[in-house]
């Protein structure tokens, strides 16, 4: 906690002397163009107030507004005129709405984020643009309500081509508006994550399948594990080794009952939800896809730039074919089964349309499966292995596929702890996206996508 405080410090001092080299560096912090001045110095404050939050941001909007102020004595001849008519409402224009600037973004960032799901870098725009219009709008605001009658503002009538205040404020505003937005929404976002620790964090994934165990820094992956059925968590935690880890985060259907500290770190718990958001987020690096999470059963999200959100489930997946395994082949090593799925022939164990037709029907091809299983009781151990995964790995990828169909995209984020050294699985789904047309994506560390993402909660 006391790291983190001196770290805010530190970075606020930073923006700080930013904020004061920019405004009294000619033509960086302060853009003249005719009357009107355009400021960059309201970057540095929109980013410290959405990196440290709205205390901070107050303090940084101050900076702002008192630099601005002492322009006036600096040769700003529009605002040497406001202060010969009142230092007092010179003050108070320059200073509140900048205040203003700093709150504004600390607060909507935050407010937005309390959906965990919601995207962080649509967050982190939309506080910037709102800090740019807070300084627009409030400046523009205060210069009409306690100059509005003044010889400086009549003065500006001419200049703009208007004959009221409300139009002259709008011309301006137009101005100032679109040049202060543009740029603080474009480069606040880069800097903003630029400035995000790269904490090391221990990420725990409890599934009703297996426990995952993951340390992170920032988005790069350290090493991963599964804890093994004999060891307990903590066991598993210190076999792992958590040294140099700032907490674990853990998410899944246990976290809840779990103590405050394992291992010597203190325990964050996260929702699962949102570490499976994230953890897409971090590996496939796109914005816009289904994931299908791939467990005991199987969940169907929804990923989009300004968020995720729960499409539904299947009771198909690990608990699936685990059941039928042992059921059909009197135990459930994945590694065995996959090897004897291998040797088996889906027209020994699924019927096919080559079966009960002749050529192609519209774009299926005859080894396209009619009916999973139908030839169970007459095929070998091998080909009903392989009719297993068929019929596992068709629903979920017709499923997920269903899923692009109505949600304008193409791509398919596969992952979970059965995909794991399974290449069968690869194979499987292949077929269904040439018949779908749609883009499978499994990566390589797929069974820990959820504790992967768990991380972000403390990382940024």
């Amino acid at each position: 906690m006391k790291r983190d405080k001196l770290r805010k410090m530190i970075l606020a001092a930073i923006f700080i002397a930013l904020i004061i080299l920019l405004a009294f560096t000619p033509m960086l912090g302060y853009i003249k163009i005719g009357a009107l001045s355009i400021t960059t110095v309201i970057i540095p404050v929109v980013i410290g107030a959405i990196v440290l939050g709205p205390g901070y941001g107050a303090l940084l909007g101050f900076i702002f507004g008192m630099t601005s102020f002492l322009q006036c004595f600096m040769g700003d001849a529009f605002g040497a005129a406001l202060v010969g008519i009142s230092p007092f409402r010179t003050f108070i224009t320059c200073i509140v709405p900048r205040v203003l600037v700093g709150i504004v973004p600390g607060l909507l960032y935050r407010l937005i984020m309390k959906r965990p799901t919601n995207s962080r870098s649509v967050a982190v725009f939309v506080s910037a643009l709102a800090g740019a219009l807070t300084n627009t709008v409030f400046f523009l605001g205060f210069l009409g309500l306690l100059f509005g009658k003044t010889e400086p503002i009549q003065n500006l009538f001419s200049v703009f081509g208007v004959n009221s205040l409300v139009a002259l404020l709008i011309a301006m505003a137009g101005v100032n508006a679109i040049a202060e937005a543009v740029a603080t929404a474009i480069i606040a976002p880069p800097v903003y994550f630029a400035l995000q620790p790269h904490k090391k964090v221990v990420g725990v994934d409890l599934g009703a399948s297996g426990t995952k165990i993951v340390m992170m820094q920032g988005s790069k992956l350290l090493k991963t594990t599964l804890k093994q059925p004999e060891e307990t968590l903590e066991e598993a935690l210190n076999r792992f080794g958590t040294e140099g880890a700032e907490c674990i985060t853990v998410t899944g259907v246990g976290a809840a009952s779990l103590p405050d500290t394992l291992a010597g770190k203190k325990v964050v718990k996260v929702d699962e939800f949102a570490s499976l958001y994230r953890g897409a987020l971090i590996t496939a690096k796109r914005l816009n896809m289904i994931v299908a999470s791939v467990g005991t059963g199987t969940a169907f999200v929804r990923i989009t730039p300004f968020g995720a959100w729960h499409l539904g489930g299947s009771g198909v997946g690990g608990g699936m074919l685990q059941g039928m395994s042992e059921k059909l082949f009197g135990s459930f090593d994945p590694k065995a089964l996959q090897a004897l799925a291998a040797e088996g022939k889906a027209e020994n164990c699924d019927l096919l349309l080559k079966d009960v037709t002749e050529g192609q029907i519209s774009n299926l091809t005859p080894e396209t499966t009619v009916a999973n299983l139908q030839k169970a009781g007459t095929a070998d151990d091998a080909s009903l292995a392989r009719g297993v995964y068929t019929l596992i790995f068709q629903s979920i990828g017709v499923m997920a596929a269903f899923c692009t169909k109505a949600h304008l995209t193409r791509t398919i984020f596969v992952c979970g702890t059965i995909l794991d050294s399974q290449p069968i699985a690869k194979e499987m789904l292949d077929g269904i996206a040439k018949l779908h047309k749609v883009k499978f994506v499994i990566p390589e560390n797929a069974a820990f996508i959820t504790a992967i993402g768990s991380t972000r909660q403390v990382q940024s």
